[in-house]
This record gives structure tokens, C-alpha cells and sequence, in this order.
């Protein structure tokens, strides 16, 4: 069993921004457009169309069109209800568009989200890395996406889901339904990082100090779908594991390293202003 970390993951959406930070070698930067998880909203008291919250003036955070979700308590899932149509004056009640889907468990947690991408983007995912701590004096922990994949191919290797994984959770065309059952979405994983190599000796060697650790590892997904399209009008879901196996590494870390460990980084003769070759990952 590979050992793990714990990472920050976090999706964003493809722009000149973010691609910008991907495509560098700390992949720092205050990325923009992120794709976050649903929005905090007060517990769940009653009702089906019509549904009251136990805190006062909770939906306030929510607004029309938003799609409402509870967390069930039991497993952390979060639990479509429906889409909003409108919100009360105070904020204590709420009107779905139609009859909800499920019903939650009253003081189950309520959360809203219209975060869409549309069916033909891929997404960015950004994974924090973790220098010195548990990774020792002088050393970082990357993903090892070797084990992110069920192929070893780093162009066309599909994800392994029990690491991350991409879900239609309704109906296609139907936002507002439930999926049964729930369809699993293959994609691939192109590593973005353009990390700094060495010079001479160390042409082909990666972080010649540890200044160059990078704080954050970047992928783009894209689902392995026809024409790398997904159905529009359709709900899915993003999961991603955030205690994931490591790559634990130094200074002046071979190309083959990064390479077995799923990086599809090649030598490059681009330089950079501290003189060293990189090449993207």
C-alpha cells in the first residue's frame, strides 16, 4: 500500500487565469471561477414543496434557481431535493419548483448550489502539495498519480475511481431527477505543472533547490465520453479522495521518477530566468 497525505483539492474552470498558474511550476496564484461544493443553509424542519428551516432566516444565503440539497447524516452524501423557485421574506421558508425528490431527516444540514459547466468543457483540478512535515527536512509531498489511473498511459489511461471520479447523478436532460442508477463517468488526467529542471549535469533532473517545490500540482479532466461531451441539462457530481498516495521527493529528482509516477512530463530546452530546462507535466 503506498503511503498517503493529506491534500486540499479544489475544481476550477479552464480560463487564461488559471491555465497561466497551471502551466507554471509552483502552480500558485489566486485562481479564478472555482467550481465549489454547495453553499451552507441552515437544517431542514418540514415539508415537501415548501420547506421550512429550523434556523430563522438560513435561506437567505440561497437564491432562485439555486438546486437545494441536504447532507444525509448518516453517510456525508449530499442529497438532491430540487431546484428553487422562490425564497420567503423572512428567510425561514423556501419553494422548490416542484415536489421534492427525497426528504431529508429533520436537523439534516441544507446546502444550495448552481455552480453548471457546460457538456463540452474539461475542468482544472488543484491538488496541494505538502513540504517538509511528514515529507522530512528538505522534501515534498506530490500526488503519485500512477495509482490515480487504471492505465499506466498518461494521455489515454482512464481514472481510477476509487481516487477521484466524475458521476451522472440524473437523469440525462432532467437536472431535477434521480438517476437510478448512477452512471460512472470515465475521463482522463493530463498533469499541467511545468517544472524547473536542472542545468548540465542535472539537464534531466527536477527541483534543483528546494525553492522550486512546487505548492500546488494542477490536472485537467476530460471525460471519455462521445466526443468528449456531456449531456447538457444533466446533473453530475465530482468526488476526489483527499488523503491520496504520495510522491515523496527531492532535490534534483530524475525524469523517470516523475515519469513512472504518472506525470507526463517530457526534457524540453525552454529555459527559464533561473536558467534551468523545463518541462511540463
Amino acid at each position: 500500500m503506498p503511503t498517503n497525505y493529506n491534500s486540499t483539492v479544489q475544481y476550477f474552470r479552464v480560463n487564461a487565469t488559471n491555465t497561466a498558474f497551471a502551466t507554471s511550476n509552483s502552480g500558485a496564484g489566486a485562481a479564478t471561477e472555482e467550481i465549489t461544493a454547495p453553499v451552507a443553509g441552515g437544517t431542514y424542519s418540514s415539508g415537501t414543496q415548501t420547506i421550512t428551516n429550523q434556523t430563522a432566516g438560513a435561506f437567505s444565503a440561497f437564491s432562485v434557481n439555486q438546486y437545494l440539497y441536504y447532507i444525509d447524516s448518516s453517510t456525508g452524501a449530499y442529497v438532491l431535493m430540487g431546484q428553487i423557485q422562490s425564497i420567503g421574506s423572512p428567510a425561514t421558508t423556501l419553494v422548490l419548483t416542484a415536489t421534492t425528490l427525497e426528504t431529508p431527516s429533520v436537523g439534516d444540514s441544507l446546502v444550495a448550489s448552481y455552480f453548471l459547466i457546460t457538456n463540452t468543457e474539461s475542468i482544472y483540478l488543484r491538488i496541494s502539495t505538502e513540504v517538509g512535515g511528514n515529507a522530512g527536512v528538505n522534501r515534498v509531498n506530490i500526488p503519485d498519480f500512477s495509482y490515480w489511473r487504471t492505465s499506466a498511459n498518461v494521455t489515454t489511461g482512464l481514472n481510477n475511481p476509487s481516487i477521484t471520479k466524475l458521476e451522472r447523478i440524473s437523469n440525462v436532460g432532467t437536472p431535477v431527477s434521480e438517476a437510478s442508477p448512477v452512471e460512472n463517468i470515465p475521463f482522463t488526467i493530463q498533469t499541467m505543472n511545468a517544472f524547473t529542471a536542472g542545468t548540465g549535469v542535472n539537464a534531466n533532473n527536477y527541483f534543483p533547490s528546494t525553492t522550486f517545490f512546487p505548492s500546488y500540482v494542477w490536472i485537467k479532466i476530460t471525460p471519455a465520453t462521445t466526443n468528449n461531451n456531456l449531456s447538457s441539462k444533466t446533473m453530475y457530481r465530482f468526488t476526489t479522495e483527499e488523503s491520496i498516495p504520495q510522491l515523496n521527493l527531492g532535490i534534483n529528482t530524475p525524469l523517470a521518477t516523475l515519469q513512472t509516477a504518472g506525470y507526463n512530463i517530457t526534457q524540453s530546452s525552454t529555459q527559464t530566468a533561473g536558467g534551468g530546462a523545463t518541462g511540463q507535466a
